[in-house]
């Protein structure tokens, strides 16, 4: 059984008083005692406040860990999703944190490369990233980002190459494909303007 320091300190101090209003008491025994057990529980006391603090900052850096973790991997999310607007936002909380001294670039860095993505590449523009462990993985989307009147000169201009004889053709081929190839596709829009080239318009088209 464990002894209250405190307690007995408290009971050899009321002997002391005792003693030393009874005639020819001596307290010097128990304020000795009284001293001893005080300063035992002096040490307790501050060890179980160290104690105390220690599992406090222990759950502190548990729950920093946790929450380095959700971020780092809501930001590296964000980026390797290449969705332009939710890049950008975990780009800008990146910048904010960076600022804030609370830096977590290699964090993300580390769930970037877990995911199969070149970090480096996933910190650029969401057109020019690709997973960096499969070199044949099909180029992200940028077909929407061309603006609507280069895509139509550009659709009406190939259509037109690859209706034609000799050079003109292997040229429009090579430059279907190679647009293909970095992400953005107009086989659609060029199959629309070559069937009205041939066939003419479509008459279930609106006239506008």
């Amino acid at each position: 059984m464990s002894i209250n320091h405190r307690t007995e300190a408290e009971e050899h101090l009321k002997v002391a008083a005792r003693e030393f209003l009874a005639p020819e008491g001596d307290p010097t025994h128990a304020l000795a005692a009284a001293q001893v057990h005080a300063t035992l529980a002096r040490d307790e006391e501050q060890a179980t406040r160290t104690a105390d603090m220690r599992d406090a900052l222990r759950l502190l850096r548990g729950r920093e860990y946790d929450v380095r973790k959700l971020v780092s991997t809501h930001i590296a999310k964000a980026l390797a999703s290449r969705e332009p607007n939710r890049w950008k936002a975990g780009l800008e909380l990146a910048k904010a944190l960076d600022m804030a001294d609370c830096n977590m670039d290699d964090a993300i860095d580390a769930r970037l490369s877990d995911d199969g993505w070149d970090a480096r590449s996933a910190w650029q523009a969401p057109d020019s990233a690709v997973p960096a462990s499969d070199p044949w993985a099909t180029k992200p989307d940028i077909t929407g980002q061309v603006p609507e009147p280069v895509r139509r000169v550009l659709a009406e201009y190939l259509a037109a190459a690859l209706l034609s004889k000799g050079d003109a053709q292997g040229v429009g081929q090579t430059i279907t494909f190679a647009l293909k190839h970095v992400g953005a596709d107009f086989t659609g829009d060029i199959e629309k303007q070559i069937t009205a080239i041939t066939l003419g318009a479509d008459p279930t088209d609106p006239p506008f």
